[in-house]
């Protein structure tokens, strides 16, 4: 009978190591800080951040067209002296029409 015991409880260890060993590699893969998980999200980040990046080199671009546009001709100066800081050139009138 104890021999019995003994050879049920040798099958039982035997087969709960491994088991367990799985279970702790398969927790690893799926759930620490360098599973799939956490690379998953790390990739959301990648695509999310490209696509700040790309938004940003069009403005970017933008920007450095209408500076070298400013240094190139004095007329997109006027234009933006007009819109912004309200510019009234030489022989030139002003005429504020309201709308009623």
């Amino acid at each position: 009978m104890d021999e019995e015991k003994y050879m049920a409880w040798k099958w039982i260890v035997s087969l709960s190591a491994p088991v367990l060993l799985i279970l702790l590699l398969q927790y690893r893969f799926w759930f620490d800080d360098t599973g799939m998980l956490a690379s998953w999200q790390l990739q959301q980040q990648m695509t999310e951040l490209e696509q700040d990046i790309t938004a940003q080199q069009a403005r970017n671009d933008w920007l450095k067209a209408e500076v070298d546009d400013l240094r190139s001709s004095n007329n997109l100066i006027e234009e933006k002296a007009r819109e912004d800081l309200g510019f009234i050139g030489k022989d030139e009138s002003f005429y504020l029409i309201l709308d009623k």
